[in-house]
């Protein structure tokens, strides 16, 4: 079990990171190895709890086991959407319980095999999230995913980890998805996707998005993807 020193650590981040307006930087990776962004130390899997909030659940021992960080997101967050947003509260073996928005969020089986985020207070009643398994990329916070406004009224969404570099596209205006998924397997839109878009380099360490939206002549852009959290 960690030890008090760390716990005490762990909020003493959270705090900083909280004046400075945001979290998911200025933090080592939780493998043996240093990750490749420093947000992975606060990636996971990122699930909607409701009011305008998501829990990104994880479950890395060297990073001091369950942990589910309480973000707010916009109305429109689907899954697969960027959550690197503002820290509501941050739930562990010892701080366990938080109240945020009219719900309660509390991380059960903190020692045991199969530990969960149960949120109750809602209209809808209370609902149970599992925490990744022990060991997977999204316990370890190996998806890293960011969002970019590539013109034209659209935000590209583009994710990277293990499997390597996803991207799909959204209005900006009410997050109703657009064109296509971009993956390794298929790194380009089809003509009939309104929009150009391919990924450069696929399978390489350092890909791109290119897009051009505007038509006419307008030059293409290029968007790095973000570096994936875990090193093999």
């Amino acid at each position: 079990m960690p030890t008090a020193l760390a716990h005490h650590r762990r909020r003493s981040l959270l705090a900083a990171s909280l004046l400075l307006g945001t979290l998911g930087v200025g933090a080592t990776g939780a493998t043996s190895t240093p990750a490749a962004n420093p947000d992975a130390r606060y990636a996971g899997r990122a699930v909607a709890v409701g009011q305008d909030m998501v829990a990104v659940l994880r479950d890395d021992p060297r990073a001091g086991g369950p942990e589910a960080w309480i973000r707010a997101v916009s109305p429109r967050w689907r899954p697969g959407d960027a959550y690197m947003y503002r820290v509501l509260a941050s739930l562990d073996r010892v701080h366990a319980t938080a109240k945020e928005r009219g719900l309660t969020l509390t991380l059960t089986g903190t020692d045991g095999s199969a530990p969960a985020l149960r949120v109750t207070g809602a209209r809808s009643g209370a609902r149970t999230f599992p925490l990744p398994e022990t060991g997977t990329p999204d316990a370890r916070g190996c998806t890293i995913t960011e969002e970019h406004d590539i013109g034209a009224g659209t935000v590209a969404v583009l994710s990277n980890g293990p499997d390597g570099p996803v991207a799909f596209f959204k209005n900006a205006g009410d997050g109703t998805r657009v064109g296509g998924t971009l993956d390794r397997a298929h790194p380009a839109l089809p003509e009939s996707a309104g929009f150009e878009a391919r990924i450069i380099d696929p399978d390489g360490t350092s890909p791109k998005l290119r897009t051009t939206t505007e038509g006419g002549g307008h030059p293409a852009d290029t968007t790095a993807f973000p570096a994936p959290g875990c090193v093999k």
